[in-house]
């Protein structure tokens, strides 16, 4: 049995976190297999880290300017780095799949329109994102290997996970089989008390966000909602933060929350979904329904 319709989201893996807004690891510095080197695949870089191209903007006398910068391409074939097929889009973020050509492996790369991006999401929540993803480091967590800005764009260099992410999963085949979801309950709870352990709260659990590899081991991506606790002054968030099918009831009735204990309803929530193949709660866009359902929950 498939998840309602009106759950399921239209954008393939992976899913970029708007706000407006991937158990085998891949060594961060694998083997070096020069013999893949070619000359041809040096002059192919060399080719695309040549590439411009036009952009224009309106100065405040109404003057339109012209000028050149490098492509997306471009820069990462100066980082060695081949750009490939597109993975998933956002408002102002993309996935994209890549191939590092001097270490050998594939990579998933998601690059942010700064200059689309919302003021809040800026100053807010992308640099929480660049400071809390590189340096967690744990086996059931996708990897950042590294990140650059350049030419008003933030692209961040990811673990690629193969096998897509858990929402296509259950979409595709219902409910998840015992052995299986037995392995990905226990790598998702190890996975977030990792992050609780150092003080860090993922706040944006969902299917979408889980992503499986090469081996079928779940993992866990985008930290565009995550949150230092120890950097914050005060130990309960109030920002509405994730998606509502997965939110706590707190979140919902828009009152303080303890972000921990909103992921650990997040995690009960993909747990259901896990047995079931279907949502804990059906959903319409007042909201109204979920909230009965919780008040009712509340009085238990």
């Amino acid at each position: 049995m498939a998840l309602a319709t009106s759950m399921r989201l239209s954008t393939p893996l992976p899913t970029i976190n708007t706000e407006e807004k991937s158990t085998t690891i891949i060594p961060s510095s694998p083997p070096i297999s020069t013999s893949s080197i070619t000359n041809n695949n040096l002059t192919r870089l060399y080719k695309y880290s040549q590439e411009t191209e036009i952009k224009s903007y309106v100065d405040p006398n109404g003057t339109i300017h012209q000028y050149r910068q490098s492509t997306e391409r471009a820069l990462l074939a100066q980082r060695k780095i081949f750009l490939r097929k597109k993975l998933g889009e956002g408002s102002f973020s993309s996935v994209r799949e890549g191939f590092d050509i001097f270490h050998q492996y594939k990579v998933a790369i998601k690059i942010v329109d700064t200059q689309r991006a919302s003021k809040d999401f800026q100053e807010k929540f992308l640099p929480r994102e660049l400071d809390i993803w590189p340096r967690v480091n744990h086996e059931n967590i996708i990897k950042m290997y590294d990140h650059f800005i350049e030419c008003g764009k933030i692209f961040m260099i990811l673990e690629f996970a193969s096998q897509g992410d858990l929402l296509t999963y259950v979409q595709r085949v219902g409910a998840i089989p015992e052995q299986k979801r037995t392995l990905w309950s226990y790598q998702l709870c190890n996975a977030v008390k990792y992050l609780h352990e150092l003080e860090l709260v993922h706040r944006d659990l969902k299917l979408e966000n889980l992503l499986l590899d090469i081996n079928d081991n779940m993992k866990l991506c985008d930290f565009g909602f995550s949150k230092d606790v120890l950097k914050c002054k005060e130990y309960l968030s109030k920002t509405y933060c994730g998606s509502r099918a997965y939110v706590s009831p707190e979140i919902l009735l828009g009152l303080p929350y303890d972000a921990k204990k909103a992921d650990i309803w997040a995690i009960g929530v993909i747990l259901y979904i896990f047995v079931t193949g279907v949502m804990p709660f059906k959903e319409d866009k007042n909201n109204q329904l979920i909230l009965k359902q919780i008040k009712r929950i509340m009085l238990i």
